[in-house]
C-alpha cells in the first residue's frame, strides 16, 4: 500500500510538471503572436495612416490628389522602381506574395520636354527671316518616337507634291523609332536678295530610344534653310538646301594639326565642320589660322564647308567656303559677333589681328578696315558673323 501511494504521489507530481510546462509554453506562444501583432500594427501605421495625423481626432481628411511629381523626381535624380513583377494596380494584392523592398535607381522613361524655340534677339538683321529659318529646322528635329517623317514634315508649310523631295533632303536628322529634341543655338544669315535668303541654323540634336530619358547620341548640324518672299511680301519657306551632312567617323591618322583643331576646347565646332575636317576638305591653311586664332580667343564656328550656300549667294562665284578654305564665326570671346559692334569690342581688337595677316584672302565683319592687309568688306549679310577667307596652302616642295 505504502508503495503503492508512493507511486501515485509521484505520478500526480510528474503530471503537475507537465501540465506547468505546457500552459508555460502556451503563454509563451501567445506573447509572442501579440509582439508580432503590434509590430505589423506599427509599419502599417508608418506606411499609410501617418499621412492622415493631422487629421482631427484621428478621423481621415479629405485630402487633395497627390501632385505629379514624376518630372520633379526626373529632374533631381533617378526615380526608384517597385518590387519585380508588380505594378502599380497590384501591389496591394494580399494573394501576390511580395519580396522585400529594394531601391534600384532607373532612367526615366519619358523623354526630355521639347526645348523653347529660338527667338532672335531685337538688334538681329532680318529678324523674322531668322526666326522662320530657325522655326523650320526646330520643327524637323523635334519629335516623338512614333512620329514617322511623313508626320514631321507634315507640320511644315510646303506644297504637298514638294513633301518627297524635301524628304530626301532631311531624312538623314530623321531617326524611326526614336525621340529627337532640336535645340537652335544661332541663325546666321548665309545670303540675301531681294526675294530669297538663306538662314544657316546651328541645331543640336539629341536623339533617344524608346522608353529612356537620356539621348542615346547627340549632334550639332548646321543647316542651310532658305526662304522666299510670299505675294503678300513675307518671308515663305522654300527648302533645305543642306540637313548638315552625313557623319564621318574621325580617321586613325587624322593630322596633327586637324587634331589640335578639333579637339581644342576654344573653338566650339559643330559636328558639320568636324565631319569637314575629318573628310580631309578643309584647307590646311585655313585649319592653321582657326588655330592661331582660338590663341588669342575662343570663338563658336557656324560654317566651314557643309551648310553654306555653294556659290556665292546669288552669283555662279563658287564661295570660299565651298573649297575648304572659309570659316564664319558668330560668337568670339563669349560674346555674339552681333552684339559686339563697337570698336572697343574684343571683337574688333582680334579682327585688327586678322587683317593684318598676309595669308588672310579675305576678311567680312561689321567694318571695313582700310589700311589692312587682306582684302576687307562689311554688308547686311556680315553683321551677325565674321568671315575668314584664306589664299591656298602652297604646294609641298619636291
Amino acid at each position: 500500500m505504502y508503495w503503492r501511494r508512493r507511486n501515485a504521489t509521484r505520478t500526480f507530481i510528474i503530471m503537475k510538471r507537465l501540465v506547468l510546462i505546457v500552459v508555460a509554453l502556451n503563454a509563451l506562444v501567445l506573447a509572442m503572436l501579440v509582439a508580432v501583432t503590434v509590430t505589423a500594427g506599427s509599419a502599417e501605421s508608418t506606411d499609410g495612416s501617418a499621412a492622415q495625423s493631422d487629421a482631427p481626432g484621428g478621423v481621415e481628411a479629405s485630402a487633395a490628389p497627390p501632385e505629379d511629381t514624376s518630372a520633379a523626381d526626373a529632374a533631381d535624380g533617378p526615380a526608384l522602381t517597385e518590387s519585380p513583377g508588380i505594378s502599380a494596380d497590384t501591389a496591394d494584392d494580399p494573394a501576390i506574395p511580395l519580396g522585400p523592398a529594394v531601391d534600384v535607381p532607373v532612367i526615366s522613361g519619358e523623354p526630355p520636354p521639347f526645348p523653347d524655340p529660338f527667338e532672335p534677339a531685337s538688334n538681329e538683321v532680318q529678324s523674322d527671316a531668322k526666326q522662320l529659318g530657325a522655326l523650320v529646322a526646330y520643327a524637323i528635329t523635334n519629335y516623338e518616337v512614333d512620329s514617322s517623317l511623313t508626320d514631321v514634315l507634315a507640320t511644315l508649310p510646303i506644297d504637298p507634291a514638294r513633301a518627297g523631295a524635301l524628304a530626301l533632303q532631311v531624312q538623314t536628322v530623321h531617326h524611326p523609332g526614336m525621340w529627337s529634341r532640336g535645340t537652335v543655338e544661332y541663325a546666321q544669315l548665309g545670303g540675301h536678295l531681294d526675294g530669297r535668303i538663306s538662314i544657316m541654323v546651328v541645331v543640336r540634336q539629341d536623339v533617344g530610344a524608346e522608353r529612356s530619358g537620356e539621348p542615346a547620341q547627340t549632334e550639332t548640324r548646321t543647316m542651310d534653310v532658305r526662304l522666299v518672299r510670299g505675294e503678300s511680301g513675307t518671308w515663305e519657306f522654300d527648302e533645305i538646301a543642306s540637313a548638315g551632312g552625313q557623319p564621318i567617323e574621325r580617321p586613325a591618322d587624322l593630322a596633327p594639326l586637324a587634331v589640335a583643331v578639333v579637339d581644342n576646347p576654344r573653338i566650339d565646332l559643330p559636328d558639320s565642320a568636324i565631319w569637314d575636317i575629318y573628310s580631309g576638305h578643309t584647307d590646311h591653311a585655313l585649319l592653321q589660322t582657326m588655330f592661331d586664332l582660338a590663341e588669342r580667343a575662343p570663338y563658336s564656328v557656324v560654317v566651314l564647308h557643309t551648310g553654306h550656300p555653294e556659290h556665292v549667294f546669288g552669283t555662279p562665284r563658287w564661295s570660299n567656303h565651298t573649297v575648304g578654305r572659309a570659316v564664319d564665326i558668330y560668337n568670339v570671346d563669349s560674346e555674339l559677333v552681333i552684339d559686339s559692334h563697337d570698336v572697343t569690342s574684343s571683337l574688333y581688337s582680334v579682327s585688327e589681328w586678322v587683317v593684318s595677316r598676309s595669308d588672310i584672302k579675305e576678311f567680312g565683319s561689321p567694318w571695313r578696315f582700310e589700311d589692312a592687309v587682306a582684302h576687307t568688306f562689311t554688308n547686311q549679310v556680315h553683321l551677325d558673323h565674321i568671315h575668314v577667307g584664306v589664299f591656298p596652302e602652297p604646294p609641298a616642295e619636291e
